[in-house]
């Protein structure tokens, strides 16, 4: 038997944007992240965390002061700051995530794109191997990068 959780992972700020991914407990979160680049239809890579807060917040503090799980390349201390833990190596189930809490992601430490995740549910189910995908979306993706074409600037109305 494995755990696999249903996740609701939205854009914070457009709150009719969203999608549902499963995933079982032995993906990591780097898998996670992988499958919420995909689902919003993403395709310039960067740097991401997870904060594990347990709970909804806006508070940015709150946040950043949670659990976090970070991509590969930004685990290294930097300016006194401890080591930070490799999402390419933590496994969802190792977080002990309950139904109803919530964690956040943030996508982009340029573009800030941050999420949200609630827990739907966790149930035990018979799966043979590692299980992620994206069984529900909601909302068209915005785009990663504004269309900056599609806004004239011209420098004679100034």
């Amino acid at each position: 038997m494995m755990k696999v959780y249903q996740l609701r992972v939205s854009i914070i700020g457009l709150a009719r944007v969203y999608r549902i991914i499963e995933a079982s407990e032995d993906c990591t979160l780097d898998d996670l992240h992988d499958e919420i680049f995909d689902a919003f239809d993403r395709f310039d890579p960067h740097l991401y965390s997870f904060f594990i807060t347990r709970k909804d917040t806006d508070s940015f503090r709150a946040i950043y002061d949670a659990p976090e799980f970070t991509h590969p390349d930004n685990t290294e201390p930097f300016m006194g700051e401890a080591a930070k833990d490799s999402a390419a190596e933590t496994r969802i189930g190792d977080i002990g995530l309950k139904e109803k809490e919530v964690f956040h992601y943030l996508f982009d430490f340029g573009d800030d794109w941050w999420h949200r995740i609630r827990v739907q549910s966790v149930k035990e189910v018979k799966a043979p191997k590692e299980v992620i995908r994206i069984t529900k979306s909601v909302g068209n993706s915005p785009p990663q990068y504004p269309d900056y074409e599609d806004e004239e600037f011209d420098e004679e109305d100034e």
